[in-house]
Parts: structure tokens; C-alpha cells; sequence
């Protein structure tokens, strides 16, 4: 009888986790920000307003033996929950309000729309930003270096350029990577390796999302939002009125992938159109201008699409 399949579900993650500690070497504040990133993915605001987990599915099942495989290296490190839990895992940074009246107001704002996940683009932002977009068009291509900026908003900011990952190897793991393996001592210590994938040069961006969550809504502070529904006639749009304003500069768009620091799926990461794997909740789709040539920093470019009404609706709370 297999035995393993009848143990509970978080039992098999961790013993799935004990025979690959792949976190073993971060340091604790490390621990403390990937705790963080994978209790934040798992958050939804339902349609009453209360704080929630997402329905059970493939994707929900992954983040949660994600969570496992921390509580399970917490309890390697320091024994049984709570033990090495501080206040500064879910306070280092502020956390969304999802208790607010805005959070409120957003609950109820999908809930007889009966949108599906990616049918539409959505920009959030302030009424007074997404009532210029949707009567007129205007909207702001911004450079990626402008992401990294302190005092932007905790799931705007983000260093658009750089991307590190980080991996913990073992004598045996040196030895499948090196020419020749003879050459590594038969005792070696683990070693850290660090690995960034970097941009050569700046580049433009304007980033939607295909999430319909209403969260969004409290993670990016926005009391209202443009729903594109023709989303190729808005891309059209977009392209051409960039193409005016940024000259010979090269195009691409898609939905964001993302990647987890620790366990990547592939060493193919084109950084333009990657993001780190706290940032997945936001199912960010990005369209991306390239200059002819690396520049080391841009500036923002303000264009306008005309009136979205044929094409998207405007959403206030």
C-alpha cells in the first residue's frame, strides 16, 4: 500500500519540502518577505467584503504548498508555529487595507457584472486619471525606471530592471554544473549563488491587468477603473499613438510572467516582460517600447487614443 498518498495534503508538502530545502540559505529578513509575498497572493475580497482565500484550483493548490514549504522551514529553523513569527513579517512595509470603505465599496462594485478573469483589460487608478482616459484617451507611457521611486504605492513599486534570484547548492548540485565534476573536492561547503538578470538600458511601459479581483482596488488605492472591452481596437489605439509619439522604438506586449526567486522555471527570463512572483496576483498585462538604442534612463511620453466609449466602460466607487 502507498502510504505517502494517504497522508494529509500539508504533510506531503513537507516532506516534499524536507527533501529539497530550497530556501535553507535565505536570510531571515528573506524568509520574512517570501512569508509575506505568498500570504498576500492567496488574499481575495469576496463580494460581502471580507477578507477571503481564492476558490480551490491549480493555481490556488500551488500557492498553498508554497505557504507550507515556509511554515515547514520556520519550523527547521526555530520549532512548531509561532516560533520565529515577529510583527515585522506583515508590518516591514504597510499592508493593503482591505477593512477600508474604499476595500467596502469595491467588493460590491463586480459583483453583477459577471466579468470572467481576462475577457477584459482594466486600469486601475484615481477617478480623476481614469475619467481622463476614458473621455479622452490620455494616459502616460511611463519609463521602467520610474518604478523603483520610494514613495510610490507598495504594489506599484518595484525595481522594473533588475530581477535577482537565489539558490542554495550542494557539493552534488556543483558538480552537475561544472566542465568537469572531478574537480570538485569530494567535501565542499553549500554554497549561495546569486544570480540578476539586469536590463541593458531603459525602456517605456503601460501596464493593465486581465484580473477582475476586487482587491485591486485597495492594492493600488483606486476608486475607479476603465474595462476595455475590445481589447484589440485598444491596443491598436495604443500602439499607433506610441508609434507617433516614440519614433522607431520596438513594440511587444503579452501578460506578465511571473517568477519565483528560488525556483524558476527556466532560464530563458526576458526582464521586460517578467516581474517577481509577489506581484502575481496583480495579472499584470504590459505593453513595452524599446528605444533603437540602450538609453540609461527615459523620460514619461503623454499621448491620447481618443474617446474609449465604442471600446470599454468607466467604473467609479
Amino acid at each position: 500500500m502507498d502510504t505517502q498518498n494517504l497522508q494529509p495534503r500539508h504533510i506531503q508538502a513537507r516532506r516534499q519540502y524536507d527533501g529539497k530545502r530550497y530556501a535553507r540559505h535565505l536570510s531571515q529578513s528573506e524568509l520574512d518577505r517570501r512569508i509575506r509575498d505568498i500570504f498576500l497572493n492567496q488574499l481575495i475580497l469576496t463580494n460581502d467584503a471580507k477578507i477571503g482565500l481564492p476558490p480551490i484550483s491549480g493555481q490556488s493548490l500551488l500557492w498553498m504548498e508554497k505557504f507550507i514549504h515556509v511554515l515547514e522551514e520556520m519550523q527547521l529553523r526555530y520549532g512548531p508555529y509561532p516560533a520565529g513569527f515577529t510583527r515585522n513579517i506583515f508590518h516591514q512595509e504597510p499592508f493593503p487595507n482591505f477593512a477600508s470603505d474604499l476595500a467596502r465599496k469595491a467588493a460590491s462594485v463586480f459583483k453583477d457584472k459577471a466579468l470572467a478573469a481576462n475577457s477584459f483589460l482594466i486600469k486601475y487608478g484615481k477617478r480623476s486619471y481614469m475619467e481622463r482616459l476614458f473621455f479622452g484617451g490620455a494616459l502616460r507611457i511611463q519609463p521602467a525606471s520610474y518604478f523603483v521611486q520610494k514613495d510610490l504605492n507598495g504594489a506599484v513599486r518595484d525595481d522594473e530592471r533588475r530581477l535577482p534570484l537565489s539558490f542554495a547548492l550542494s557539493g552534488d548540485d556543483i558538480r552537475k554544473l561544472v566542465i568537469n565534476p572531478r574537480d570538485v573536492p569530494v567535501v565542499i561547503p553549500e554554497q549561495r549563488v546569486d544570480v540578476v538578470f539586469q536590463s541593458p538600458g531603459d525602456y517605456w511601459m503601460y501596464c493593465v491587468t486581465g484580473s477582475v479581483e476586487p482587491r485591486l482596488f485597495a492594492d493600488f488605492e483606486a476608486d475607479a477603473c476603465v474595462l476595455i472591452r475590445d481589447r484589440q481596437q485598444f491596443e491598436e489605439r495604443l500602439r499607433n499613438a506610441a508609434s507617433k509619439a516614440l519614433g522607431q522604438a520596438t513594440y511587444q506586449c503579452g501578460p506578465v510572467e511571473y517568477v519565483d526567486p528560488l525556483l524558476p522555471k527556466h532560464a530563458q527570463i526576458f526582464l521586460p516582460m517578467a516581474k517577481h512572483f509577489g506581484y502575481s496576483y496583480q495579472a499584470e498585462y504590459r505593453f513595452v517600447w524599446f528605444p533603437m538604442s540602450p538609453v540609461s534612463e527615459l523620460r514619461h511620453v503623454d499621448i491620447s487614443l481618443g474617446n474609449l466609449a465604442e471600446i470599454a466602460d468607466l467604473v467609479t466607487l
